[in-house]
């Protein structure tokens, strides 16, 4: 053992920082886990799927829906390059659109039926902290998409944006600058969003804590893992770029996925307060010691 009390047969050596050194209670609860743990992440992510495979493709296919509308609406109302932002954009508020996919890998590992109506109502559990994210969310993905209007427009200057321009100076100079700082722009954006809400949705989900010791929390947790977050970070951008790519057919498989293999990270990663090997039951939530 490397950490922790090494007399103590049930000390884990994945304990978090000791309380005095606490920021909030809850980054206690962080554990350690390593790349091949995403594996294992992802494969139970696609037990959960197989198992409950109407439900979660329902419930992905409204956000799917949602894109087509978003894109169609963009189009009509004259402003078809903010249809490529607006969809990317979708990377931005994953963490928000996975809180149904949670309620359903909770409900399936507790030997629950899983609904779709659970899942659509999934913020009962706490609808104070989750709707406090989800307008968090909503408010970056507004800011996400000024800012793409404008890099557009310093990199295109005294050109109107169109489909047709970005389409025919794609290979210029104009177009890779603007290709290079909206891919840097948006990687910061993603970047702080997947810090602050990988874990902290899942958490209020199962644990009913508030928004911003969750926030924290979340954050540490990628911070102290930072080897198999940023794996992890990948594989959510491939599955999600592939149902992108795919007309956002592929979405229904790859966002169900996702978010059943989060509810896994999440339980192995906050397994922090249990002895060795050990894992919350899914759905129990954090009580006063």
């Amino acid at each position: 053992m490397t950490n922790g009390d090494e007399s103590s047969p049930n000390a884990r050596t994945t304990r978090g920082p000791s309380k005095a050194n606490l920021l909030v209670e809850d980054m206690r609860l962080v554990s350690d886990v390593t790349t091949e743990d995403v594996w294992r992440w992802l494969a139970a992510g696609w037990s959960d799927l197989k198992a409950n495979t109407f439900v979660s493709v329902s419930y992905a296919a409204l956000f799917i829906i949602a894109g087509i509308i978003l894109s169609f609406g963009f189009y009509f109302m004259g402003w078809p390059y903010l249809i490529l932002p607006g969809l990317t954009g979708f990377l931005l508020v994953g963490p928000a659109v996975g809180i149904g996919f949670y309620e359903i890998s909770r409900a399936h590992a507790a030997g629950e039926k899983a609904t779709f109506w659970g899942a659509v109502t999934a913020a009962r559990y706490n609808k104070l902290g989750i709707f406090g994210f989800g307008m968090a969310m909503a408010f970056i993905f507004q800011i996400w998409i000024r800012i793409s209007f404008t890099v557009f427009a310093l990199n295109f200057k005294g050109v109107m944006p169109d489909w047709m321009v970005i389409l025919e100076r794609a290979l210029s100079m104009d177009g890779i600058y603007f290709g290079i700082s909206i891919a840097l722009v948006g990687a910061v954006f993603a970047a702080v969003i997947f810090v602050a809400g990988a874990f902290s949705m899942p958490m209020m989900v199962d644990r009913k804590s508030v928004l911003l010791p969750s926030i924290i929390t979340s954050a540490y947790a990628i911070v102290r893992n930072k080897n198999a977050m940023i794996l992890w970070a990948a594989m959510i951008v491939i599955f999600t770029g592939i149902g992108l790519a795919t007309a956002g057919i592929g979405l229904a498989i790859t966002l169900p996925l996702i978010g059943h293999a989060t509810w896994h990270a999440y339980k192995q990663v906050m397994s922090g307060d249990l002895p060795e090997g050990q894992s919350h039951p899914s759905g129990s939530l954090m009580t006063d010691d």
